[in-house]
């Protein structure tokens, strides 16, 4: 009886410990822009995806019940978004053509109209003024940051990085075949197999830099990183609230993660 108790206590531990890790929540993304027109992003995130805007850090943005929308100096830097690993940010919207008239009123790209989507009915892809990459989407189950879309040259390995580093539920049917999905809480991640001739690159310093995750523990979450080859480049405090870590990941995937500090 003893031995057997033991086992189960063993096993509680070990299943306290897998779900610690799987609950990696996305955060935000922070995307590069001029000095000078981080306010100007601001507002045009809040005209065309809605949210709520609002000082972020650093610079202003949208904020959603699931992640935010952030902006930050550009630092003369930003390479053009469409060459990122990070190929778009998924956001759901009430009306897809009404946040298509309202990019053709204040500016921005629409690079493809509203047409039906492989996870949505109906969608759009469009371009910010300042490089950053979107999907507009009509999605009534996954409502704000509905995903974060990858461009990878061995989407295999990306998914299965992501599976042992950030946990998350993988769907194998939602992608259609077309490419991975990986559940996060409310927030999916979308990983697509590049073309021989689509050579991406690191998103750090390029419209969208990074994406972020926040996670119970960093020391934690640091023993899994290093486990799959990669390491963390810089790890600060960030007062009062939380930790940092950034890192660059699997084909130069830039991701700043965040460990909330309840008291010290």
């Amino acid at each position: 009886m003893k031995t057997t108790s033991m086992l189960v206590v063993a096993a509680m531990v070990l299943a306290a410990s897998g779900a610690a890790m799987a609950q990696s929540v996305y955060t935000h993304s922070h995307h590069r822009v001029p000095e000078g027109q981080l306010e100007a992003a601001a507002e045009w995130y809040n005209r065309v995806f809605g949210g709520e805007p609002g000082e972020i850090g650093p610079g202003p943005g949208v904020r959603y019940h699931n992640g935010f929308v952030g902006s930050m100096p550009n630092e003369g830097m930003a390479g053009d978004g469409a060459e990122s690993v990070i190929d778009h940010i998924g956001i759901s919207v009430p009306d897809v053509r009404v946040a298509v008239e309202v990019i053709r009123e204040i500016g921005g790209e629409i690079r493809t109209g509203p047409q039906e989507g492989v996870t949505a009915a109906l969608i759009s892809h469009v371009t910010d003024p300042w490089g950053g990459r979107f999907e507009l989407l009509e999605d009534p189950v996954y409502t704000g940051v509905n995903h974060i879309h990858l461009y990878a040259a061995d989407a295999d390995a990306m998914k299965d990085w992501f599976l042992e580093v950030f946990g998350g539920e993988y769907n194998e049917e939602r992608g259609r075949g077309r490419f991975h999905t990986i559940l996060y809480d409310d927030v999916w991640v979308h990983v697509t197999q590049t073309a021989e001739d689509d050579q991406r690159m690191g998103s750090r310093y390029r419209a969208t830099d990074h994406i972020g995750f926040r996670v119970p523990s960093l020391d934690e979450f640091r023993a899994k990183l290093l486990t799959s080859g990669y390491e963390p480049y810089l790890e600060r405090p960030n007062p009062p609230r939380a930790d940092l870590m950034f890192l660059e990941g699997p084909e130069g995937l830039h991701i700043e993660m965040t460990e909330p500090v309840r008291s010290r």
